[in-house]
This record gives C-alpha cells, structure tokens and sequence, in this order.
C-alpha cells in the first residue's frame, strides 16, 4: 500500500506522499497531459486519480447518455496522463434533479439502479484500448452502491478489467456499521477486495441530537474509523494499492492526518510503499 493526498504535486512532494489527483479535462492538449504525466513520474508520485463526477444511472435518458460520452473522453485523456482512475459517484434515481451528481431517492437502492450502472459502465469502457486508467466507481450509502453486497453484484453485472472501485468507508457510514466499522471494512475486503482501484481516508463521528442524530466527517484520529484495520487489510494487497487522504482544508491538517495515519501504521507493524522515481 502507499500514501496519497488530494493536494497539489508540489504539496504531496512536500508530504512525502506517493499519490495525488491530476487533472485531464479540456483544455489541456494531448502534450500538456503528457508533460504533467513526466512531471508526476519524476517526482515519484502517482497521478491516482482524475475527478469525473456525473450521474450515470440519471431518469433522463439524454442526460445519461451524455455522461457517458463524456467520461468515455475523460478516461481516454486520464490514460494519456498516466491516471490511475477516473472517479465517478454511483449516481441517483431522482428525476426532480436528473443532473446532479448526488441525490437522496428510494429508487437508488432497487436492483435496476444497480443494473442500469453497470450498462453505463460498460457503455464507457468497451472498445477502449487503456493502458492505465480504470474507471472507478465510489462506494456512497447514498447510491446503489451502499453495501458490500451491491458493490459486488455491480462488479459481476460490469465483468470488465477496465471497471473497479473507489472504496470509502466514512462515505458507507450508517448507525449499524459506526461502531464496528473494523467488521464492516474486512467484510468489504473480502468481498470485493481484489477490484478496489484506491481507498478514500477520512474520519467519522456521530453527533447526537435530542431527537435524531447526524453523521460528520470528522478529522483523521479524532472519529470511529478503524484505521489499524484498513491499514491491515490494504497491506494484503497490492503493494502500490493508494490510501489517499482527503477533504482537509490546509497543508497542516493534512500533515497531521498524515502523520496519525503513518503511526498507527508504525504501531501494525506496517510500511508505506514508494514507487521509484523516473530517471
């Protein structure tokens, strides 16, 4: 496993992470992709992953076709920039707001939700020739991809090399799993393990009300997040598999998450992964 961080090439150097998003979208020439791609091998740093937020299970039916067509451009301009993944949300069913990205809505969590998924990610990814890019899809309890149960019948539906998962945990939070969330991390390992692309770092807390409750992120060693599991778990994986800290707000709350990350590491008996730098 390695360390990333969703901050600036020049911050990961000055981390001393291995993992950090690169940009592909348009305007960029297919020249300024590869010279960022140099750029990032030089440094010895993963280009983990580029942004493609859309709704790829929309009720409007135009809508998703053109989330299809443009993520298909934009994991084609990730591959020549040396991108790891393509990120895309599971998406929603709600036809109030067809073009958002996220959206609460009983259809998400039906099995066509899952199944319409699927088609739109093979409709992305077949026919193209990609050297590095998969396309990665995020685990959210708010989309069809909620559970370990669903994200594994969505990898047997798409049954394609190209197609994998961004893993978050906090983002698959509820009051069953807040608690044991050790359990519910190896349950996902083991359940679709082998197709996790990345793994998303952040805490969680729940804040009690008098009469519900709220679920937060919160920072890196100050929630219920397992990590000494997640740690465990990623270490018997690949070894260049990216935990990459995110939604911090400056240089020095992502140093400290850092730092707590790569002591809990220490205390497993666990080593960060580096990748060697270009020549």
């Amino acid at each position: 496993m390695q360390l990333g961080a969703t901050v600036s090439l020049e911050d990961a150097i000055a981390l001393g992470v291995t993992a950090a998003p690169i940009a592909a979208e348009e305007p960029q020439s297919e020249a300024e992709l590869k010279a960022k791609r140099a750029a990032f091998s030089k440094a010895g740093i993963l280009p983990v992953q580029t942004n493609g937020y859309c709704n790829l299970v929309s009720t409007d039916e135009k809508i998703r076709r053109a989330n299809v067509v443009a993520t298909r451009e934009l994991l084609r301009r990730a591959d020549i920039a040396g991108a790891r993944a393509v990120v895309v949300g599971g998406g929603h069913r709600d036809p109030a707001v067809p073009e958002d990205v996220f959206s609460a809505h009983p259809d998400n969590w039906k099995p066509e939700a899952v199944e319409l998924l699927a088609q739109s990610c093979r409709e992305i990814v077949d026919g193209l020739d990609l050297q590095t890019t998969r396309l990665s899809i995020e685990t959210w309890v708010m989309t069809p991809l909620d559970s370990a149960k669903s994200v594994r019948r969505f990898l047997d539906l798409v049954g394609h090399k190209s197609v994998g998962i961004l893993f978050d945990p906090v983002n698959m939070m509820n009051l069953d799993r807040h608690y044991r969330s050790g359990e519910f991390i190896a349950e996902c390992f083991d359940t679709f393990g082998d197709d996790i692309v990345h793994v998303h770092a952040k805490d969680t807390k729940l804040i009690a009300a008098q009469f519900t409750y709220r679920m937060a992120e919160a920072p890196i060693g100050e929630g219920q997040l397992d990590f000494a599991e997640l740690l465990r778990q990623m270490s018997r994986r690949a070894d260049d598999l990216p935990l990459v800290v995110e939604h911090l707000n400056s240089f020095d709350e992502y140093a400290k998450a850092i730092a707590h990350i790569r002591g809990v590491a220490a205390a497993e008996g666990l080593k960060f992964w580096a990748p060697a730098k270009a020549a």
